[in-house]
C-alpha cells in the first residue's frame, strides 16, 4: 500500500441496511473505510435497534465510540454499559453479545479492515 491521505465527505456518509450477515438482519450500516483493500484498517458507522445479538470468535480488534443511544456488551462473566461519548476495544479471538435496550448508533474501528473474510 502506498502512502496515502483519504477523504470522505460527511455527505457521503448514508447508513443502509446490513446485508449479508443474518445476525444483523434489521440494522444499517455504512463502511467508511471498507473491505476493499485499500485501507488496512476498516472503520464505519453502525445503528443497531432493540436486540440482543453474539457475535461468536470475532476475527478483528474493533473499536467502538458510542454515538448515540446506549449498548450492554457481555464478554464472558463481564458485562459493561456504554452510553453516548463512551469507548469500548474489543479484541479478537472473544465472544461478545450486544443488547441493545432501544437503539445505538456507534463508530467502529476494526483492525484488519477484511473483517468479511478474516
Amino acid at each position: 500500500m502506498a502512502n496515502e491521505m483519504i477523504k470522505v465527505a460527511g455527505k457521503d456518509v448514508q447508513l443502509r441496511p446490513f446485508e449479508g450477515m443474518a445476525r444483523w438482519a434489521g440494522t444499517r450500516i455504512v463502511e467508511i473505510f471498507d473491505t476493499s483493500g485499500k485501507t488496512r484498517m476498516g472503520c464505519g458507522i453502525h445503528e443497531i435497534f432493540k436486540s440482543e445479538t453474539t457475535e461468536p470468535d470475532r476475527t478483528v480488534d474493533d473499536i467502538l465510540y458510542i454515538l448515540e443511544g446506549e449498548v450492554e456488551i457481555r464478554f464472558g462473566d463481564r458485562s459493561e454499559t456504554f452510553r453516548s461519548g463512551d469507548f469500548a476495544y474489543l479484541s479478537a479471538g472473544i465472544t461478545v453479545t450486544y443488547v441493545v435496550p432501544e437503539r445505538v448508533k456507534l463508530m467502529y474501528v476494526v483492525y484488519p479492515a477484511n473483517w468479511k473474510s478474516a
